[in-house]
């Protein structure tokens, strides 16, 4: 989904939520956030013969790239229920140094490719307010449904190569909360998992650190700033992908609260 579109829709909700009439149910928060993202590390090797190289070497780190996020929190009572939708599209076009191959493709030294590297992230969460006050400990766990795509493409269309990937990955979740003021809090969020060794020749891990503070601009509207730090990556032998990868982003964004405060 491009960003004026979900503009639109976030324009749209804000207005509907403005005008809504009080009624009982679970709070229903919509959370918008857009912001700089640096690729530090992106290191991949594909198939058994795959060349290694890292986001230097495709052009990621030449430029900063545009990370956006949306999701939909429920919340009654200790429960709470996410939903988020994380786009991340990088586009490079780069004058390979060195012979490059990628599963059974070589692209010679000296092509001109298009490396896409296309990670986007479906995730639902649960987490129960395990303290409530002034300070608040939330704790839960979170699956995301993961779609890949990694492809290079020589600008003149002779050689391509891609390797694309449909997955379901699992995290412990946690969020620590200070609520300074009425109007002012601090927030602290994580979801991580390692494989920890248990998963054979398979090692992996995935994490999600955020860092937010936000301000009430009305009873419906918070004006949030984030830190995030976001990576992780796999070893799969038996498939031969390699793959690590480290984001640090800066975001500004919006809640709108969709039902009446009470």
């Amino acid at each position: 989904m491009k960003l004026p579109t979900l503009l639109s829709i976030l324009s749209a909700a804000a207005v509907l939520a403005l005008g809504a009439p009080a009624q009982a149910g679970p709070e229903v928060t919509l959370g918008f956030e857009v912001g700089p993202a640096y690729i530090a590390q992106n290191d991949g090797r594909y198939g058994e013969d795959g060349t290694a190289y890292d986001a230097g070497d495709v052009g990621q780190q030449k430029n900063l790239v545009i990370a956006e996020r949306t999701s939909l929190e429920l919340a009654s009572g200790r429960h709470r229920a996410i939903l988020l939708y994380a786009p991340f599209e990088v586009t490079t076009r780069v004058t390979l140094d060195e012979d490059l191959r990628f599963r059974d493709t070589r692209f010679p030294a000296g092509t001109v490719v298009d490396h896409r590297y296309l990670f986007d992230g479906y995730r639902a969460s649960y987490l129960y307010r395990a303290l409530a006050g002034a300070v608040s400990i939330d704790v839960g766990a979170s699956l995301q449904i993961r779609n890949a795509d990694v492809a290079f493409t020589s600008v003149n269309g002779a050689l391509h190569a891609s390797q694309d990937d449909i997955g379901l990955v699992g995290a412990l979740k946690g969020r620590l909360r200070y609520q300074a003021t009425a109007e002012r809090w601090a927030e602290l969020e994580a979801d991580a998992l390692s494989t920890f060794g248990l998963a054979g020749d398979v090692s992996g891990g995935i994490y999600d650190v955020a860092v937010s503070a936000g301000q009430q601009l009305g009873d419906r509207l918070e004006l949030v700033l984030t830190a995030r730090l976001l990576g992780g990556g796999a070893e799969v032998p038996d498939q031969q992908i390699d793959n690590w990868a480290n984001f640090v982003s800066a975001a500004v964004g919006v809640r709108i609260r969709l039902d009446s405060p009470r």
